[in-house]
């Protein structure tokens, strides 16, 4: 992956520096274009005229006359005027070198030959400082609507060069000079997206094979510190639900470990003694179906937790139950528990109406409540169960005259298997799930779970949903 990106990364600079060489090159020589453009606009106005203004002293063939002007000319362009016949020849050179001589340059043909009105063309010429590039404009001479011959005005345009290849170094020199900052930013980019990319690769291959433990070092406010926190985020929740995994087999196999020992302890007691009362077998065999009973509840805790669990928020299909009729369920069946203990169950109904709930769910979490309001209130106490609605949320309250509960407890008891006092909790029949079943179970419902507890002074849950789930969803 990281090679993929330092590739993408390399391809996207070479790019990039193939565009900005072109972009160099085209400029320097659009520029270059103009310059020669402009110098070539001048001289074809200077060698009309000067072709028009020797037109009377050609055709006359005024040759003093013709080297004058010639001279005048060659000084005032600082260059070098020639004047040909129709066939090439130097009449006249401001230069006296060439005279007589037939020229045979490709403009000059143009003109004398191909009868073009002018032409001009770039030609290296030597000279004691070595050679120079000129400008060679060529313009007919024209009588009496007749070409008689030709003027050509020769320039240098060295100039011209030197000024384009000076900025063309300064061109070259600023590319060079992009070209290093180009490298220093795409080193620093590699290593700022790929050293993090690294790590993230490897922290990814770590967690594969199961290390939860690794973390990213988060360093900036940019994507890839997000990424990295993100990355973070999903190790720390990976691991504590590893741990919750390890700790809930531990757990759970430990709370199926202990009554199958107690059972395996005494029916091998019943088993290797002789001449056992029947009343010892009654209590025995009371003790193995109490065990059994309590394995039953683990169990059927264990399963109703695996089935809330994987129950998806999209596809439950609430129903419209009332209330009170669930509560009042939930205490015909808890009646007989609470009279064996002379407790009384107090209900007060001030919200009647329906809500949309999983019944079945939501009649197991009031059930837990109240069963753990009669385990942990003393014999001839009381415990009071109450309805009432706030705005688009239900209540369900109930508070016991119990042992309470202490204030750093408060915030485990809706762990799974924790247990505020293990060997009450297991004298009483309790599997420590109950209350993590009212938690997940009111989560589910986009409700919640509260205590207040105090030691001695017993203990209030209050289990609210919302009446509507539409309108909670809309809202």
């Amino acid at each position: 992956m990281t090679a993929s990106i330092k590739w993408r990364f390399i391809i996207f600079l070479i790019i990039l520096i193939i565009a900005f060489a072109l972009t160099l090159l085209m400029t320097s020589r659009i520029l270059e274009n103009n310059m020669l453009h402009l110098r070539i606009a001048d001289s074809a106005q200077k060698a009309n005229d000067f072709a028009l203004a020797v037109a009377y002293d050609f055709s006359r063939n005024n040759v003093e006359a013709l080297y004058q002007s010639a001279i005048k000319e060659g000084i005032d362009l600082d260059g070098r005027v020639l004047i040909l016949d129709a066939f090439g020849i130097v009449q006249v050179d401001s230069f006296s070198r060439l005279n007589g001589m037939r020229l045979s340059h490709q403009e000059i043909v143009e003109v004398l030959v191909e009868h073009k009105d002018s032409a001009y063309g770039f030609h290296q010429v030597q000279q004691d400082n070595g050679k120079i590039w000129c400008l060679n404009y060529v313009s007919a001479i024209i009588e009496n609507s007749e070409m008689v011959g030709a003027v050509v005005l020769v320039q240098s345009v060295q100039d011209v060069v030197q000024s384009v290849y000076s900025i063309q170094v300064n061109y070259y020199l600023i590319y060079l000079i992009a070209i290093l900052v180009l490298l220093v930013l795409f080193s620093f980019l590699i290593n700022h997206i790929l050293q993090p990319m690294s790590a993230l690769k490897e922290g990814t291959e770590a967690i594969s094979r199961g290390d939860f433990s690794r973390r990213l070092q988060v360093s900036g406010k940019d994507e890839l510190a997000k990424l990295a926190e993100a990355f973070n985020t999903m190790a720390i929740r990976l691991e504590d639900v590893d741990r919750s995994r390890s700790e809930f087999i531990s757990n759970a196999s430990h709370e199926l470990k202990t009554p199958l020992t107690s059972m395996k302890i005494l029916t091998e007691s019943i088993l290797y003694e002789d001449n056992v009362d029947e009343d010892v077998y009654k209590e025995f065999l009371g003790d193995i179906n109490k065990e059994i009973d309590r394995m039953t509840g683990l169990i059927n805790d264990l399963l109703l937790m695996t089935k809330l669990q994987n129950l998806e928020e999209g596809k439950l299909q609430m129903e419209k139950v009332s209330l009170e009729q669930i509560v009042q369920e939930v205490i015909s069946n808890l009646q007989k528990i609470a009279q064996s203990k002379a407790i009384t169950l107090h209900a007060h109904f001030r919200f009647e109406g329906k809500v949309d709930c999983l019944p079945l769910y939501l009649r197991h979490a009031i059930s837990n409540l109240v069963d753990n309001a009669i385990k942990y209130t003393e014999f001839g106490g009381e415990v009071f169960i109450s309805t009432f609605k706030v705005d688009n949320m239900a209540y369900i309250q109930v508070r016991d005259t119990g042992e309470g509960i202490a204030k750093e407890e408060q915030k485990k008891i809706f762990e799974r298997f924790y247990r505020v006092s293990k060997s009450r909790e297991r004298e009483t029949g309790g599997t420590g799930l109950g209350l993590y079943i009212v938690q997940t179970t009111a989560l589910l419902h986009h409700g919640r779970i509260d205590v207040k507890s105090e030691e001695g002074k017993g203990s209030v849950f209050t289990l609210s949903i919302p009446v509507n789930a539409d309108a909670y969803e809309r809202k």
